[in-house]
């Protein structure tokens, strides 16, 4: 069984300790890398599927990608709004409104091109007949 700790404790005695002492506060290391990602080749990378034109239809590729991009940034806008209010009242820094728009729109190009890939291997698995379906 488990003692129950006595609630009259012994006095320690302890070692005064010098007011001249001062703490300093460490400072806290970034959590995000000081890399900046280069941006100037993602409209190229966005239409880039287009080269592909005569291989497979790219207009669904292109229209996906532009949706998500839209929904993306309004998803985010009321989400700062209406259920993050604190960071947006603090005012988030443009830096890291910047870094957020480029990291969702590198998730948004590898799925473009990883849809060029399975439209190209797999034709049949898109674009078949509506009666071979079902």
């Amino acid at each position: 069984m488990c003692r129950r700790p006595s609630l009259k404790e012994k006095r320690v005695a302890t070692i005064p300790v010098e007011e001249s002492v001062e703490l300093k506060a460490k400072a806290v290391t970034p959590t995000h890398s000081h890399h900046q990602r280069n941006t100037d080749y993602d409209a190229l990378l966005f239409f880039g599927p287009a080269l592909f034109w005569k291989l497979t239809p790219v207009f669904p590729i292109l229209l996906t990608g532009f949706l998500r991009i839209l929904s993306t940034r309004l998803i985010m806008t009321l989400h700062y709004l209406f259920v993050d209010k604190d960071n947006y009242n603090n005012k988030l820094s443009q830096k890291q409104l910047k870094r957020e728009k480029d990291d969702y729109l590198v998730g948004i190009l590898l799925h473009m091109w990883a849809q060029v890939g399975l439209q190209v291997i797999f034709p049949s698995m898109f674009f078949s007949d509506d009666s071979n379906i079902g």
